[in-house]
């Protein structure tokens, strides 16, 4: 798995054809940055309830939904419009589970969560329900948290130095979140894994009542 581009961003205000906005969803390549423990040196959220934090420290996109979008739905996205940190080449969904631990470049970093895609990139992109054709169809991506902080490169491998126990993928939790699953088993399961970021046990509360 290679990291094919690095996107930061601080929360500035766009104008764009659905109007006037202060987002750090609108980012910019970038050779290097250092991951610290609260996030990408250069980056950063202008939502603080639901970007951002300890457990989102880096937000990572798998580059092969690009072509995906392209072939399937036309559009001619660019690595970095879902405004993720991180586009990686072989991190799909079904491949990466909850609390794998991964070594990026020089930092160390452990999946916490999916990505779940807000209104924000819709408004960015200009693409009307962009946001819930990527959670319809599970291409959504995934968040992790700092464990060791490190410059990281555009071109530096994203490799798998820990497979977490449980072997809970991110599209499994992803199926659970859209409704495309309701396995109460899994559900507990990740009730109980300390790996399993506070936010996303309280989405599934959320939505699975």
């Amino acid at each position: 798995m290679i990291v094919a581009s690095l996107h930061v961003g601080t929360p500035r205000r766009q104008t764009l054809p659905s109007g006037t906005l202060v987002t750090g969803g609108a980012k910019a390549s970038a050779a290097g940055a250092m991951l610290r423990f609260d996030g990408f040196e250069g980056d950063g959220v202008a939502d603080h309830r639901h970007h951002g934090g300890p457990d989102r420290t880096a937000c990572v996109y798998p580059a092969e939904h690009y072509a995906w979008w392209s072939s399937v739905h036309g559009y001619a996205l660019q690595f970095g419009a879902f405004s993720e940190n991180l586009t990686v080449e072989g991190a799909g969904e079904g491949e990466i589970c909850i609390g794998d631990i991964v070594r990026i470049g020089k930092a160390l970093a452990q999946v916490t969560l999916p990505r779940d895609p807000c209104p924000t990139i819709d408004r960015i992109t200009n693409i009307s329900s962009l946001h819930r054709l990527a959670r319809d169809s599970g291409r959504c991506g995934f968040h992790m948290r700092t464990l060791e902080e490190g410059l990281v490169q555009a071109g530096d491998s994203f490799e798998l130095v820990e497979r977490n126990p449980a072997g809970i993928s991110v599209a499994a939790v992803l199926d659970l979140y859209h409704g495309r699953s309701s396995d109460r088993v899994l559900r507990q399961k990740l009730q109980d894994m300390p790996e399993f970021a506070g936010e996303g046990k309280r989405e599934l509360a959320r939505r699975l009542g």
